[in-house]
């Protein structure tokens, strides 16, 4: 009996050791591999976790007031991440941009978790085809 309850033991303490592993990756998520220095000074100023946190400053030393419209839509379309590859969640990534005559609305994915992501909100309004107005926010998507 004395071995049917020490081999219970085990498994139980090696079933926690696997939920508990399971659970901080679940949670924490995988920092994002990314070639993009903006998205790297992203997560570095937000730590990943802030939401509703503005980025403006950020966003403009990479796209600064009086680029081209052409060269600032190149720029946004460098924006991305490689997402993380866990073993038992999906990381969902969104990356869009609309157009809408002198603006641009961007939206991509910094990073991912299994609980939701994090998003960098990028405005542009161009003047005479040149960025005039920036704008940018890290928003978080639950879901």
């Amino acid at each position: 009996m004395s071995r049917k309850g020490r081999l219970l033991g085990v498994a139980f303490a090696v079933f926690a050791l696997v939920c508990l592993v399971a659970t901080y990756d679940y949670s924490r998520g995988r920092i994002p591999e990314t070639r993009s220095a903006l998205v790297e000074e992203v997560l570095a100023v937000t730590n990943g976790r802030e939401c509703a946190r503005d980025a403006t400053d950020i966003v403009t030393r990479y796209i600064p007031i009086g680029t081209d419209r052409a060269e600032a839509e190149r720029r946004l379309t460098e924006v991305s991440i490689d997402p993380p590859k866990p073993w038992f969640w999906t990381p969902a990534v969104e990356n869009s941009t609309v157009s809408e005559g002198n603006s641009i609305e961007a939206l991509h994915t910094i990073k991912a978790t299994a609980f939701g992501s994090n998003l960098l909100r990028v405005y542009l309004g161009f003047e005479d085809g040149k960025v005039k107005r920036v704008a940018a926010e890290v928003v978080c998507h639950f879901g």
